[in-house]
């Protein structure tokens, strides 16, 4: 998505999604308004090229959060059935070396 600004009536200054965007192609996207121009163009800049301020590299959620605790719970639950068959094969393999003896 592309934004640009606009003059408003009023004197602000509107931050506008471009019209090539628009989902209705009769409705105008507003973002912001600003008071200066100068502060609205940057305000563009950097939402058209975040660069620098672009973090979702380093971004963490809260869905994210969710997952991996939710796949360490069932990695616990997979080695704690893990452990228990290989007790269930201990305890076979020693009931017949008991048979075996008498």
């Amino acid at each position: 998505m592309e934004w640009e600004v606009k003059e408003l009536p009023d004197g602000r200054w509107g931050i506008f999604l471009c019209k090539k965007y628009w989902k209705f192609k009769d409705k105008p996207v507003m973002y912001s308004a600003s008071i200066s121009k100068e502060l609205a163009d940057k305000r563009v800049d950097r939402m058209n090229d975040p660069g620098f301020y672009n973090n979702d590299e380093k971004c963490y959620t809260v869905g994210m959060a969710r997952a991996a605790v939710k796949k360490k719970r069932e990695a616990e639950k997979e080695a704690e059935k893990q452990r228990k068959a290989e007790i269930r094969v201990e305890k076979k393999r020693l009931r017949e070396e008991a048979k075996k003896k008498k």
